[in-house]
């Protein structure tokens, strides 16, 4: 009997205790930390995430879009995801497409358009041809572009020189430019460029909805305090999200010269009720390609009103299977927490149950800025890779949340 008062006696402190155990304060007063509860949030997060997934396939994944993400469906088919979508009447109302392209050889080539309300496209254009050097749209730093009255009636992704066509539905889009633009290492010499280009694919489709390993996604969430209010805003903040590599070729004409395009590339497409930069601390994005034809995109973002820290991304094999990640060791606080990103740098991913070994060189680091206050800087990294001692070439994007509003161009 004794033995059951000193085992009752044991437990009973240890429970105390646990019940009185502090959480450790967020590194930095930004990223949280496991508190005691960690696992148990772990375990039911993981468990939700898998239950939406199975309901998903059991419905036929033909769900209404504000039911969306965490493994449902927010489109029943290509043709509904791969086009210009409705703005919802939220004045951050977001529709976006993005583009970004490497070579062996030295090309590079990264652009986006986000559609706004208004006619607003948040759009940029970067360009590298070895023969000539890196040229930028003109308005950068600044990516506010405004489209014509047919342009945002027709649901338009571009303004000002830029568009990009869906032409088949996660099959081919076509990008062209016609413009100036301005070189990077001298800004105030211009040329002339006529961009004419199509990215095409026979690669999956990777839709962070239903397709991510729930095991980086629940890691994230159980870190966080849980409330009615903080589920509320994980469904405000809900976007949907999917990206696809395949490649661009075309030609670019500079003050009459021609040159020939062949690049690897990865899109994206974004569209959700509403974007607001300012909730984003920072990320830290990676998109690449290998020689050996693996391909991925994969990075850690902090969004603090919803998580501290997300891993988040996928590879595709060699065969053209794609796989989620479900790790990555990448610690942003680690790496230009002081808003200088590293020029040189490495970190761990698992995929597929393999590891990767990455490492990264910075070539280009040009700037720019987001959104009507300049919510957001964005640093676009064109750079070159080796994973497990594999060559390869991409982008490298980390973004900044910007507190100092416009600065004198």
């Amino acid at each position: 009997m004794s033995y059951f008062y000193l085992i009752l006696a044991v437990v009973s402190i240890s429970v105390a205790r646990f019940l009185n155990m502090r959480d450790s304060p967020p590194i930095l007063g930004i990223y949280t930390r496991p508190g005691k509860w960690y696992f148990l949030k772990f375990l039911l997060f993981f468990g939700l995430l898998h239950f939406r997934k199975l309901m998903n396939k059991l419905r036929g994944e033909k769900v209404a879009a504000n039911q969306s993400g965490y493994g449902v469906k927010s489109r029943s088919s290509p043709e509904l995801m791969d086009c210009s979508q409705p703005l919802s009447s939220d004045p951050k109302a977001i529709d976006a497409v993005y583009f970004n392209s490497a070579s062996k050889d030295g090309q590079y080539l990264v652009g986006a358009t986000a559609r706004r309300p208004n006619g607003v496209i948040n759009g940029f254009l970067y360009l590298k041809v070895p023969q000539i050097g890196l040229l930028l749209s003109p308005k950068i730093p600044d990516t506010t572009l405004q489209q014509t009255k047919e342009e945002e009636e027709a649901g338009v992704f571009g303004a000002e020189g830029i568009k990009f066509e869906p032409i088949e539905p996660m099959k081919r889009w076509k990008l062209t430019y016609q413009g100036k633009m301005k070189l990077f290492e001298n800004p105030e010499k211009e040329v002339t460029v006529d961009l004419r280009a199509e990215w095409k694919s026979n690669l999956p489709v990777f839709d962070f909805d239903t397709d991510m390993d729930p095991a980086p996604v629940a890691r994230a969430f159980a870190k966080e305090t849980w409330s009615r209010e903080y589920f509320e805003l994980l469904k405000q903040a809900h976007q949907t999200h999917y990206e696809q590599h395949g490649d661009i070729d075309g030609t670019v004409t500079i003050d009459g010269v021609e040159f020939p395009l062949h690049l690897n590339s990865m899109r994206d497409h974004s569209y959700g009720h509403k974007r607001e930069w300012k909730n984003f601390h920072r990320y830290g994005l990676h998109m690449v390609t290998l020689e050996d034809g693996t391909r991925f995109g994969l990075g850690v973002v902090s969004c603090p009103i919803n998580f501290a820290q997300m891993e988040l991304g996928y590879v595709y094999k060699p065969n053209g299977e794609v796989v989620p990640l479900q790790r990555c060791d990448l610690k942003l606080y680690e790496h230009g927490e002081d808003g200088t990103p590293p020029l040189d740098y490495a970190f761990n991913f698992w995929a597929g149950n393999k590891k990767y070994c990455c490492q990264v060189k910075v070539l280009h680091s040009p700037e720019f800025y987001i959104g009507d206050e300049w919510e957001a800087r964005v640093v676009e990294r064109m750079a070159t890779f080796k994973v497990n001692g594999v060559p390869g070439w991409g982008i490298a994007e980390w973004e900044y949340r910007n507190t100092l509003g416009k600065v004198a161009i």
